[in-house]
């Protein structure tokens, strides 16, 4: 920590070295994380072993955009010419703070190929992790780290944490002691080595002759080779997993290494891979949540992120694991990965990951492919059609994030076609050949260029979640939505089986047939009117399975009338957008109190005045609450028992809020406060200095005087607070910098 924050030193090297599974991207992840918020922007970069310059330097440039918070990054960089990246790069970081990390180096021609773009800068740290010696020399030798296996006791707290995690105080029982010792001599210090196998053993009966069992079994394979019995506890934990969530585990080395996986995505793609055994009391994604949840127990995938109602959101594989993965996948012919490093080694595999390159040199080799996912965007229209002519057993193919702007035909003969990847492709329309895939299940273009749905899909009768969305790319002070697509002529009340619908556009008809979708979970509509609510809110009180809500309002002038609206008793997220009205707000306010488990409430365009705020402090379980031009009053005062649940608050566009009171003992959970475009607002909330939990306050576009006193550091009633940000408008859109 020391060396990142030296600020005599202008720029810095750092390299963390040691071998695999010792620990090295867990270290230099705690320090990244820990410390990135101090810079003007940060970078995290995976490097592939068949890296290639401009692709690395085109990585830099999107996650150095990415959390750019006063958007200073250029938008329109030439990413096609290497030395314009190079040089991009380097003026964007004058008088920058910044820290890289470049994980899992293989090659010092990693740095000496992208050097001269981090010249400038005001201060910068690059951080190595790497397994090479060479790679570790690149920093001078005071700032060299190289990790050594665990000591004995640190390896022994290390098992008994991950054994006994079901327990309060994780102890060894005396009768296990002998066996547990041995376990732990065999793992030679290596943490994912005492992480997997701990969590294996969490799994088994604690008894004496179950450990011996496991450990003769691991005894009659173990050699004297520090990396072989690693890998050899590890395959033990992976044959120790039922088949069906085995072929989920090994699904997962798919994806480039160290990508972030998101768990409602990669759940589909499992049921319609057919991985997920049938259960009487739950859904098939219900029960893949459930394979999920186990694996991450297991240690064998790593938690990222967890949402507000205490779900797993986003996790990973460490790339140790997918090393061991890979290897199992091709052995069995599960999938292989390609890359510009192997590029004709596809056997029999049964799915394909493309990461490098083109795939139609390989079209006529893969009759018997049953997946494809596409992790880059060169993808071409061509490439795609004599692929799809020659693969007809597919079963699940993902174009996301791929340029590819249209399907060709021969996609729509892929008759056992049950997952359509489309997110954020360019593709605009969607041919009427679509009505042939009758087995499809998933039809996903979040953020796609979609503006109609052909009404031959309401002839897929087995769709379960039918996605569809565009975000408009508009500079916009105000919150922008997302904007839906209208339904097919004819209705859709033939997709009896939808689970998830995202976002139709409202109408009279549409309106009447949406009492036969009951089997929702998820549910978003826009364009409604005062006139078609009575309708549509009777539908979604019978849609009882219901769990996420999203009602858009016409425009801001329209009112939704709440009156016939009873929530489903599962909501967890609702996001009302439009105005409300007033009469019947309390009864509203007081129905979707009864929820159990409501966490996430968003509004906007309410016109909520001083005397309705009192509403909704009676939603006691909000974990997050997001006022976007959404209140019309002069002041907001929380009461003492107010929102004791609730972690996240922004209130985005208040032009009339002049004063925010919070009395001791309100908002005692609160860690992150954003204020944002309350013009009027010319001081800080009274009372904030009692909110201790507090971590992170944004002000964007307040009174400038209030900006000025955070600015030279004056108010003394947010000294405990972590981070501190004032922003500004640049380009039309808010940015933000750091003051404390």
């Amino acid at each position: 920590m020391k060396w990142m924050k030296d600020e005599e030193q202008q720029h810095m090297i750092i390299t963390v070295w040691g071998m695999g599974g010792v620990g090295k991207t867990t270290l230099a992840a705690h320090v990244y994380n820990a410390i990135k918020t101090d810079f003007h922007t940060c970078a995290w970069i995976t490097v592939s072993h068949s890296y290639e310059a401009e692709d690395l330097l085109k990585q830099i440039v999107e996650e150095f955009r990415k959390n750019d918070r006063k958007k200073e990054f250029p938008k329109d960089v030439d990413v096609t010419d290497y030395r314009n990246l190079v040089e991009t790069i380097r003026l964007y970081l004058e008088k920058k703070r910044y820290v890289l990390v470049l994980d899992d180096v293989w090659s010092v021609n990693v740095w000496f190929d992208s050097k001269d773009a981090f010249f400038g800068g005001k201060l910068g740290r690059v951080i190595f992790t790497s397994r090479i010696y060479e790679v570790a020399l690149l920093a001078s030798e005071a700032q060299i780290i190289n990790l050594q296996p665990l000591q004995n006791h640190y390896a022994w707290d290390l098992f008994c944490k991950e054994a006994f995690w079901k327990d309060e105080n994780s102890d060894c029982p005396p009768e296990l002691h002998y066996w547990a010792h041995k376990f732990v001599e065999k793992c030679n210090g290596l943490p994912i080595a005492i992480v997997c196998i701990g969590r294996l053993l969490s799994f088994k009966s604690a008894t004496f002759l179950e450990w011996e069992n496991i450990y003769r079994t691991l005894e009659m394979k173990f050699t004297n080779n520090f990396i072989l019995d690693m890998n050899i506890i590890l395959k033990v934990s992976l044959e120790d997993l039922p088949h069906n969530m085995k072929n989920c585990f090994l699904y997962c080395c798919m994806f480039p290494e160290n990508h972030v996986m998101q768990r409602k995505w990669i759940v589909r793609l499992w049921v319609a891979e057919g991985f997920i055994e049938a259960s009487e009391h739950k859904t098939l994604e219900e029960v893949a949540e459930d394979y999920l949840t186990e694996l991450i127990n297991r240690c064998l995938l790593v938690e990222v992120k967890r949402n507000e109602s205490g779900y797993v959101d986003d996790f990973q594989m460490h790339d140790i694991l997918r090393v061991l993965a890979l290897s199992k996948a091709r052995e069995e012919n599960f999938c292989i990965v390609l890359d510009y490093s192997r590029t004709h080694l596809i056997g029999k595999a049964r799915r394909l990951s493309i990461q490098r390159g083109d795939i139609a040199h390989l079209a006529e080799s893969v009759p018997h492919l049953h997946s494809l996912l596409v992790f880059q965007n060169s993808l071409t229209f061509g490439s795609l059609r004599s692929f799809s002519r020659s693969v007809k057993l597919m079963s699940a193919l993902n174009l996301q994030d791929s340029s590819i702007e249209d399907l060709p035909n021969e996609v729509f003969d892929l008759f056992n076609l049950r997952y359509l990847g489309l997110r954020r492709t360019k593709i605009a329309n969607l041919s009427w050949h679509i009505g042939r895939l009758q087995n499809l299940l998933v039809l996903d273009a979040w953020k796609s260029k979609i503006t109609n749905l052909p009404v031959e899909i309401t002839r897929l009768y087995k769709l379960t979640h039918l996605i569809v969305t565009m975000k408009p790319l508009i500079p916009s002070m105000q919150y922008v939505p997302s904007i839906g697509v209208p339904a097919p002529i004819g209705g859709m009340c033939s997709l009896a089986s939808l689970q998830t619908l995202l976002l139709v556009e409202s109408s009279s008809e549409m309106v009447n047939y949406l009492g036969a979708l009951v089997l929702l979970r998820s549910f978003r509509i826009s364009k409604v009117q005062g006139r078609h609510c009575e309708k549509l809110f009777i539908a979604i009180t019978n849609m009882v399975h219901l769990t996420r809500l999203g009602i858009h309002a016409y425009d801001d002038e329209e009112v939704l009338q709440l009156d016939a609206l009873n929530p489903p008793p599962l909501l967890q997220k609702i996001f009302l957008q439009g105005t409300l009205d007033k009469e019947s707000l309390p009864r509203f306010f007081l129905s979707i109190s009864t929820l159990k488990s409501l966490s996430i409430l968003r509004l906007v365009w309410s016109k909520l005045q001083e005397d309705m705020f009192c509403y909704l402090e009676e939603l006691h379980q909000l974990v997050k609450l997001q006022l976007y031009d959404a209140f019309d009053g002069n002041k907001i005062n929380f009461r003492a028992t107010s929102f004791q649940k609730l972690r996240v608050l922004k209130i985005w566009g208040a032009p009339h809020l002049r004063k925010m009171t919070i009395e001791r003992g309100a908002l005692p959970s609160l860690v992150d406060l954003k204020l944002l475009l309350c013009p009027e607002l010319k001081l800080l909330p009274g009372g904030i200095e009692h909110v201790s939990t507090l971590e992170e306050l944004t002000l964007n576009s307040t009174a400038e005087e209030l900006v000025e006193r955070v600015r030279q550091k004056r108010e003394e009633s947010i000294s405990h607070v972590q981070r501190v940000y004032v922003g500004f408008v640049r380009n039309g859109e808010l940015a933000a910098e750091r003051i404390q």
